[in-house]
């Protein structure tokens, strides 16, 4: 049954997904868009068949490859102004981030993740902030060639970010809510079978993985949606 939404004279609720190449949608092989499967699909179907009378525009502008201490933060600003006014943000980076784990990494991703925040929260918009999933891609069988530190170092700080993002939306305003993709989409013991159904190569999803990863972000979503916070 459809979750029935408070009467608003706002018809139009825009959402933009802003981040790497999860946000896009990749499937384990080279940038290519035309084989691009992103969660976006999916969402859009959820609130639509969830949400009837409300139009939503859900605006992809994931790039393959992008970090959050780099292009990100000089890249939502610029597109805030340019294609907005939104009315919900989401934000998913810092995977990039974390393949070459440098010194002090784990404060500077985490200050650039909630300068993001800070950029769409100065918009006008509601930020939904997405941990970061885990990857067994970048770091695979390093161990053999003399790098397991890598995979060690990289996962200490993807850890150690996360829990930040958790606090900072825990301590924060009802203008951010947590989707906690860490714990609610695990790689780590899932069986074989689900493993290949979900994760194409230890990093992207398959079509199936993006469309759990949509329902995964609607259900956190609702929590606007439902309530007085955007209408």
């Amino acid at each position: 049954m459809a979750d029935e939404l408070k009467e608003s004279p706002k018809n139009l609720i825009r959402i933009l997904a802003f981040g790497d190449s999860l946000t896009t949608g990749n499937t384990g092989g080279d940038e290519n868009l035309a084989l691009d499967k992103p969660y976006t699909i999916h969402l859009s179907k959820l609130l639509y068949e969830n949400h009837p009378g409300i139009e939503f525009e859900v605006d992809n502008k994931g790039i393959y490859g992008e970090l959050v201490c780099g292009e990100m933060t000089s890249r939502l600003p610029n597109l805030l102004k340019e294609c907005g006014p939104y009315d919900v943000v989401i934000i998913l980076g810092g995977t990039n981030d974390i393949i070459e784990p440098k010194q002090g990494l784990e404060n500077a991703l985490f200050e650039g993740i909630k300068m993001l925040h800070s950029r769409v929260k100065g918009h006008g918009a509601k930020c939904i902030a997405l941990t970061i999933p885990e990857t067994d891609f970048y770091f695979h069988d390093l161990g053999k060639r003399g790098l397991s530190w890598v995979k060690a170092e990289g996962e200490r700080i993807r850890l150690e970010v996360n829990e930040n993002l958790r606090k900072y939306v825990d301590q924060g305003d009802s203008s951010v809510i947590l989707c906690d993709l860490e714990k609610k989409f695990p790689q780590q013991g899932l069986s074989k079978e689900d493993l290949g159904k979900f994760w194409r190569d230890g990093l992207h999803f398959t079509e199936e993985g993006y469309e759990k990863m949509a329902g995964i972000i609607y259900q956190d979503m609702k929590q606007f949606l439902l309530s007085d916070i955007i209408f």
